[in-house]
Parts: C-alpha cells; structure tokens; sequence
C-alpha cells in the first residue's frame, strides 16, 4: 500500500486540489481516497488500470466532502460593503439574509443530483468540465441538468417570494 501511495499521490492529490479548490480539502480528500482504496483493494478487478478506479474513488470523495459541507455563514466579502459603510440601511440587510435563507431552503429541496450540480457550480465555482468529471458524466448532461436545476430552483423562488 505504501507502494500505491508514493506513486499515486500527486496525481491524487491534483485531482482533489482541482475538485475542491482548497489544500487541506485536497489533503483530507487524498488520504480518504488511500483509505477507501486500501478496503476495496480485493474487489479491485486487475485486468483494468489502477489509476482511472482511484480517480473514481477521489472523485467520489470529493464529491461526498463538498455534499457534506454546511454553509452556516455567508462569506464575509458578501457583505464586505456594509463593514466599511455607516450609511448602510440594516433593514437591507437582514432583508439580504432572508433572500440567501430563502435560497438555500429551495437548494436544500431539490432533487440530489441537480443540487448537487448547483453547489459544485455556484458555491465550488467548478467548470461544467470538472462537474462533468466529478461525476463521471457527458458534459452535455452536465449542462442540461444544471439547466433544469436552475428551472425548478427559479420556479421555487417565485413562489417563496411571491412572485
């Protein structure tokens, strides 16, 4: 295993790196990638290559750490204007907050696979490219899934906010 380890990890590790977008996500990524690998080693068919089943693995790793962060705060250069402005109306801004709850209760509603393609391309900025990577499906699927999340998710807005 250790073996496996020294070969493989730079290229692991770039892949997480490119998916997540944040060295110690990458880093945590990279080591549960070995782990997960290391316990499915026995089901591992050799006929096949190693390293498109451990990219798989990380990808699915990956996949699975960004599904599973919470976004409890907002980044605070979202509202970075307001630190720096007395004159900024408080009302707007809880009015704001409401806006970004509203939109994440829609996001938390639908279906896994398109808010899974929504958090991985607005809140991890990943390309349809690596989404499509990530999840080991034809661009083309990618974007139309991501089409019809953003649909269902404007459909849901207009009737939280009334629209």
């Amino acid at each position: 295993m250790e073996l496996l380890v020294e070969n493989y990890r730079p290229a692991v590790r770039a892949h997480a790196l490119r998916m997540l977008r944040d060295a110690e996500d990458a880093n945590d990524a990279t080591q549960e990638t070995f782990v997960k690998a290391f316990k499915a080693l026995a089901s591992f068919d050799s006929s096949r290559p190693f390293l498109p089943w451990l990219m798989r693995i990380c990808s699915n790793c990956c996949v699975d750490q960004i599904r599973d962060r919470r976004r409890t705060a907002e980044p605070i250069e979202k509202h970075e204007y307001s630190l720096c402005d007395e004159t900024v109306d408080v009302e707007g801004g809880v009015e704001d907050r409401q806006d970004s709850e509203t939109v994440q209760s829609a996001i938390t509603r639908l279906p896994d696979r398109y808010r899974e393609i929504i958090v991985m391309r607005h809140y991890r900025h990943m390309d349809v490219n690596e989404i499509a990577s990530a999840l080991n499906k034809p661009e083309g699927t990618v974007k139309s899934w991501l089409f019809r999340a953003r649909a269902l998710l404007r459909k849901d807005l207009q009737v939280a906010m009334g629209v």
